[in-house]
């Protein structure tokens, strides 16, 4: 086509070109439509993709002859599978960068047998159901074997698209999720073993025995040549990236090319296209600098717009969605619920055998059904080898579309991350008991976190008689990897190259225990995971570890004003489901850097704001507890209104007897000061923030306060920055000039009769790699 046809009137959807293109915006717009429709119900993106395929075929706009004569003729059908076997050989290899194939050295006995239950119940229950069809309505035996083959299929579990749903509804790092990607792997291993059992009978059914053979040989030669080869080449490129910098564009071009490569050497040797490249993705590490930026450059890409295209192809494969069902079809459905239910037993079962919660157990059974393109792409090549019929497939892909999209919802709903995270009893500061190990879960998410949070653990002064167990987690957001990992530095082996800065601030902290050995036990870890899943590792581990404060570094840089939004979402998902007190820091810029860690102080004054309320008591509590340190000089401040108090009596009640003990027992510390001010409005209350601003080193605060409190009521207008609450928020403003460090604090307040919830999430494998 060129500019001149146009303008003469000539049709522009004649030729491939923008036929193309337009069929891709179609493919893309209704993509994004479904998503919008229904992902707010909890509904993944794979299954509203397929919902849009489904849309655009034959089911329903596919009846309207103009869209389907002008949009999409038959003629078009070849340059759209080109197009969407492109995408699945991306999404194969991307796929394949995010698998972690050291999760298979550790599967272990519980998720070694669920993985092998889940393909071998549903068998044994088909061919029962198999049996009984063909003995009691006279089925014949071809029906049988298609029947059972269906079985077969259908029990498969694909890692990658358990991987993808659990990730998109954010469901990470729990028992029963740690169980279904490992699980699913094992079955991953089943399904790639039965295809291939499957490819080389059929092969061997057309064609002669040496032509196996020579299949065979190209799988081998395929393995060669991308383990001694290609991964020589990839680990060549990798070290040519100084640490820190992005890939060349040039080496993401040579790696793009060796996946065509492989897919052609794949296609060209009689076997499945995608197994080239699957298995270089695998030899890929994952993580930056190389598998981030694979997954940076072409998964938003092909996710919206090259697979959209994949699902309208077998969509058009749709004759009608609201047909009357034959009796095959409701056969094939009988086979396919069966699965179901098998595959969901073989996980359910087990699992309870295993001690893992009735609830957990149910997740497990519902996720480990999940299906998605893998599935789809099975199906296909079973039909186009003549092994079920149109209508089985038609059957099969509505399973996708309609259990999938059911169960994920379900799976949603069920999950309640805040009820695991529920105890019996009391993790605070103030409940501690004297000169008791005090657990503290420490957030680091960049190098410039680490010496305030030792400025923190020095003041708080850890001793033989009153020691600190610290669990330090740096954070790394995961980009490149489907798989979370959790990486304990106490056990040694070969970290990913990720880790590079956890390993210096893990050596700070190193020297830092090395100063003090009777004192403080660090424990540190690397979390590499998502952002909006992060909390849920915070969470467990200070369950885990019985902790009664997590310490959480401030969000926003007050010196540049940059905020780290991702960081924000983890602080305020913590501050909501946290199972002890939390801790936000703030430093302000006093420190000098790292340098400041292994200084000693002469004197460190140390502020209590006091208002009133469970907050405010944890942070005496913590003030309270700092004067252990002789160098400390503590000042509490406590605020009066001549309004008179209005809040909860008994909150007053309990306010008045913690300062009374507090007063009564640093009666003779002449390192003590108690202050009263007494203010009418809030006005005053910032007057005296603003006389304190030069006057300590670190000021300790409540997050939450009473809102019927006068002092509050009028103070609340400001507060912009919700998770240091009202007062916190003041202190982080501009018109504040202090320097002084910021600890504001939030007492837990969750508190259940939950004991076996507790035990149940005992058993967290992830956690307890170094006991």
């Amino acid at each position: 086509m060129n500019l001149r046809s146009l303008f003469e009137g000539d049709n522009p959807l004649k030729y491939t070109t923008p036929l193309l293109m337009l069929q891709s915006v179609f493919a893309s717009v209704m993509a994004c439509i479904t998503s919008a429709l229904f992902m707010p119900f909890g509904i993944p993106a794979m299954v509203t993709q397929i919902l849009a395929g489904v849309t655009l075929g034959p089911s329903i706009l596919g009846h309207i002859k103009i869209f389907q004569r002008e949009i999409f003729p038959e003629g078009s059908y070849l340059m759209l599978q080109i197009c969407g076997y492109f995408g699945t050989i991306i999404q194969i290899f991307l796929i394949g960068v995010q698998m972690d194939p050291l999760m298979l050295t550790k599967t272990g006995r519980k998720t070694l047998l669920i993985g092998i239950l889940v393909v071998v119940v549903p068998l044994v229950l088909v061919s029962i159901c198999g049996f009984c069809l063909s003995r009691f309505i006279g089925l014949e035996k071809k029906d049988t074997d298609c029947l059972l083959l269906i079985g077969a299929i259908e029990s498969m579990s694909a890692f990658p698209v358990i991987a993808g749903y659990l990730i998109e509804l954010n469901i990470l790092n729990t028992e029963f999720s740690n169980v279904a990607f490992s699980s699913s792997m094992v079955s991953g291993i089943c399904c790639t073993l039965f295809m291939a059992w499957v490819l080389i009978h059929r092969q061997s059914e057309e064609y002669t025995g040496g032509a196996v053979f020579a299949m065979l040989t190209v799988y081998a030669f395929l393995a060669v040549l991308v383990l001694y080869l290609l991964r020589p080449i990839i680990k060549w490129m990798i070290k040519r990236t100084p640490h820190g910098q992005a890939m060349k564009q040039g080496h993401l071009s040579v790696v793009f090319a060796l996946v065509m490569l492989t897919a052609y050497i794949s296609k060209q040797g009689s076997i499945e296209m995608l197994f080239g490249p699957f298995i270089l993705g695998i030899i890929i590490p994952s993580g930056p600098p190389l598998g981030s930026a694979l997954v940076e450059k072409f998964e938003f890409f092909n996710k919206w717009i090259i697979m959209p295209i994949f699902y309208t192809i077998h969509g058009t494969l749709m004759d009608s969605v609201f047909r009357v069902p034959t009796t095959a079809n409701l056969l094939v459905l009988l086979i396919v619920l069966t699965t179901f239910t098998g595959k969901f037993l073989g996980a359910f079962v087990p699992a309870l055998y295993f001690n893992m919660s009735y609830k957990d157990s149910t997740l497990l059974g519902l996720t480990m059904n999940a299906q998605g393109f893998i599935e789809i792409m099975l199906y296909t090549t079973m039909m186009n080898l003549g092994l079920i019929d149109h209508d089985a497939f038609n059957v099969m892909f509505l399973s996708i579309l309609i259990l999938t999209g059911a169960s994920a919802p379900l799976v949603r709903y069920l999950y309640k991350s805040s009820m695991i995270y529920t105890l019996h009893n009391k993790r605070t500061i103030q409940h501690l008991k004297p000169n008791s190990e005090l657990c503290v879960l420490g957030c680091v998410y960049e190098e410039e976190n680490v010496p305030s949070m030792i400025h923190l653990l020095k003041a708080i002064n850890p001793t033989k008689e009153s020691p600190i167990y610290l669990s330090i987690i740096h954070f790394v957001e995961l980009t490149g990897s489907a798989t979370p990992l959790i990486i304990s530095h106490k056990v040694h082996r070969k970290l990913p190259a990720a880790t590079g800065v956890s390993k210096r601030i893990v050596n700070v902290f190193k020297r830092y225990e090395e100063t003090n050995k009777e004192g403080i036990s660090i424990h540190p870890y690397t979390v590499i995971s998502h952002y909006p899943s992060m909390h849920n590792d915070v969470c467990m581990l200070a369950l885990h570890k019985r902790t009664s404060l997590i310490i959480l570094p401030y969000h926003k840089n007050l010196a540049s004003g940059y905020i780290d939004f991702g960081v924000r979402t983890v602080n305020c998902d913590v501050l909501k489901k946290s199972p002890c007190s939390v801790a936000i820091l703030i430093n302000r810029g006093l420190l000098g850097g790292v340098r400041f860690v292994y200084t000693n102080w002469v004197s460190y004054h140390v502020a209590v704001v006091f208002l009133g309320g469970a907050d405010d008591r944890e942070a005496l509590a913590h003030g309270k507890r700092m004067l252990e340190n002789p160098t400390i000089e503590l000042t509490v401040i406590r605020f009066l209104t001549t309004k008179g108090n209005d809040n909860d009596p008994t909150e007053r009640s309990l306010d008045d007897a913690m300062v009374s003990s507090f007063k009564f027992e640093t009666t003779n510390n002449n390192r003590v000061t108690y202050m009263e001010e007494v203010v009418e409005k809030g006005l005053g209350v910032t007057k005296v923030f603003e006389s304190m601003a030069n006057n300590y080193e670190l000021i300790i605060l409540g997050r939450r306060h009473d809102e019927k409190l006068p002092l509050i009521i009028e103070l609340t207008d400001w507060n912009k920055c919700s998770e240091l609450g009202t007062v916190g928020d003041i202190f982080t403003t501009s018109d504040y000039g202090g320097k002084a460090t910021l600890l504001v604090i939030q007492q837990q307040s969750k508190l259940a009769a939950s004991l076996q919830s507790f035990q149940d999430e005992q058993s967290h494998a992830s956690y307890d790699v170094e006991e």
